[in-house]
């Protein structure tokens, strides 16, 4: 648990229920959720009150940290995505928390593995940080031989930002309303279908492997540099279907410019209730979702470690950024380092499986 006493405090109000730091039960932490608006706010206020220390805890764990040197925040995600987006306005945060200057980096490639590395070879010292999802620190190294960092041995966790389902989505011009609709479509077609994604290894890229294996057709997989990059593809007809996010692909289902046909979760996505879910259709237990942190070096001081813990929590309860999430249909994942750690352990357990069951590995 948290050494701090004001992280103390404020883990005590927010989850009464979180286990003890190393027993990485997710379900635990989610059912600690507040029951009503009222106990929802309480929660907020007991944090923002454990907040006021976070600023000068990490000055004095790392020296003169920011100092005049610019922090970099890696981000493996295009310019412009939802991802990229959210950074920015974390490192605007910062900057005004804690002085200094935070800039974010876009290196995209390698299914966010190249940023990767280069922030697991950084020295602990915090003038590195990472904002990621579960593909670079879950999915790609199951995937992917031979890479160059251990998510686990390299990196602490810092902060759970976010996170979300993912959608089935396809051409407007194919003839299908449903999931099921889709998968006739597909079965008939002896050339097989394109399936696109964010790169191999990716979140996206294994749950549609999960989907056409158990559907049972045949697929052709197109990788691209990024969400947006992808779902435009899809839009334009140059492949068939994805699995994305709201985030990427809300303006163009608006639009008409693609159509969602189920998500992923055991709940209907609440931004778009009208898409069942793949259990509904017929595919259970495709439950997982796409989920975004924050990251340091292993090594990081522990008093550092929690200061900018705090720092993230507060930005993710400032009104902009809830009202932000909400309309994105992006949940919280507000919490303590640990809570974070175990939500990484848990979804690491959960897709070394899924990757056996596909038998996708990549050298």
């Amino acid at each position: 648990m948290p050494t701090s006493p004001a992280a103390r405090a404020w883990s005590r109000c927010l989850w009464p229920a979180m286990p003890r730091c190393g027993s990485g039960r997710i379900s635990r932490w989610r059912s600690s959720a507040p029951s009503s608006v009222a106990e929802a706010a309480v929660r907020r206020r007991s944090l923002i009150a454990g907040l006021a220390f976070a600023a000068p805890a990490v000055a004095r764990a790392q020296g003169d940290w920011p100092g005049s040197r610019p922090v970099r925040i890696i981000q493996p995600s295009q310019a412009g995505s939802p991802a990229d987006v959210y950074a920015r306005l974390l490192a605007e945060h910062f900057t005004k928390a804690f002085g200094g200057t935070f800039v974010v980096e876009n290196r995209v490639g390698g299914t966010g593995t190249i940023g990767t590395a280069a922030v697991a070879q950084a020295p602990p010292d915090g003038w590195t940080l990472m904002f990621t999802s579960n593909t670079s620190h879950v999915v790609a190294p199951l995937v992917l031989r031979g890479l160059s960092y251990d998510p686990v041995r390299d990196f602490v966790a810092i902060a759970g930002l976010y996170h979300y389902p993912m959608l089935l989505i396809i051409n407007p011009a194919i003839p299908a309303r449903t999931t099921a609709e889709f998968v006739a479509w597909a079965k008939a077609r002896p050339q097989g279908v394109n399936m696109a994604s964010v790169g191999i290894g990716s979140v996206g890229h294994m749950m549609a492997e999960r989907f056409h294996l158990r559907a049972g057709f045949r697929r052709e997989h197109i990788p691209y540099r990024g969400g947006p990059s992808a779902v435009l593809a899809v839009s334009q007809g140059e492949s068939d279907y994805i699995f994305d996010n709201i985030g990427n692909s809300g303006t163009f289902m608006r639009e008409g410019r693609l159509r969602g046909l189920s998500a992923t979760g055991r709940s209907r996505p609440r931004r778009m209730p009208q898409v069942p879910t793949l259990a509904e259709e017929g595919f259970p237990g495709m439950n997982e979702d796409v989920w975004f942190g924050l990251w340091g070096a292993a090594g990081l001081p522990r008093p550092f470690v929690e200061g900018v813990n705090a720092e993230a929590n507060r930005w993710l309860l400032s009104p902009d950024i809830r009202r932000r999430m909400d309309e994105a249909g992006h949940d919280s994942l507000a919490g303590p380092p640990e809570a974070m750690h175990g939500y990484w352990m848990e979804d690491r357990r959960n897709w070394v499986e899924i990757v056996r069951e596909t038998g996708v590995t990549v050298e």
